[in-house]
């Protein structure tokens, strides 16, 4: 059984019992029939074929990632960790099925307890740097995390959904180049985005 089995029965059996209109909300789909495949996706997830979990994301930020063309894919499978609805915090290299479940405040507050020590057994008290949104940094404790984000207009504002490329962007520099420290951050200036110290500002 895949690693994360244990700690997704939960969820299974939390999803089983919703109601089909219940059910559409939490997939975050409109149509039943469309709820319905998910589910049973969803469902099979304990025997279904898995790759990689940095390879079976295609969002925004994963195409900026561009891990296929990474020369230190080894170290994105172990240093990058995704928080996944379904199957939690688990690193880039946990393999993992096709499926569709976006986090919602039941998941997050289910899956806080089990994330916050997979973070501190993963971390070994050093540094973890979080670039998540709000929704989903609230499925785990982040009290000793170096948070960074991207703001536009001069700091006014922050990037939101068109700095997913941008974000993508900064986690490849840090895997290609090794870094570890903040102070090294000021290497990367894309797009016109410098380091102040805190976040990221583009002008």
């Amino acid at each position: 059984m895949p690693e994360w089995a244990e700690d997704v029965q939960p969820v299974l059996k939390h999803l089983a019992r919703l109601s089909i209109p219940d059910r559409m909300k939490f997939y975050g789909v409109k149509d039943a029939a469309k709820a319905k495949v998910v589910h049973t996706q969803n469902q099979a997830c304990l025997t279904a074929p898995c790759i990689p979990a940095i390879q079976r994301y295609t969002g925004v930020v994963y195409h900026y990632l561009d891990y296929p063309t990474l020369g230190k894919k080894q170290a994105a499978r172990k240093r990058i960790h995704i928080v996944s609805g379904l199957f939690g915090l688990i690193p880039g290299g946990t393999k993992i099925p096709i499926y569709k479940l976006p986090i919602n405040p039941w998941l997050a507050k289910y899956w806080r307890e089990v994330n916050t020590q997979r973070l501190a057994e993963a971390a070994k008290k050093k540094p973890v740097l979080s670039l998540l949104p709000q929704a989903y940094a609230k499925a785990l404790t982040l009290d000793d995390v170096i948070h960074i984000d991207f703001r536009v207009q001069g700091g006014k504002k922050t990037a939101g959904h068109a700095g997913k490329a941008i974000k993508g962007r900064f986690v490849r520099f840090l895997i290609e180049n090794g870094i570890t420290d903040t102070k090294d951050f000021s290497e990367f200036h894309e797009d016109g985005f410098l380091f102040d110290g805190r976040d990221f500002v583009q002008p």
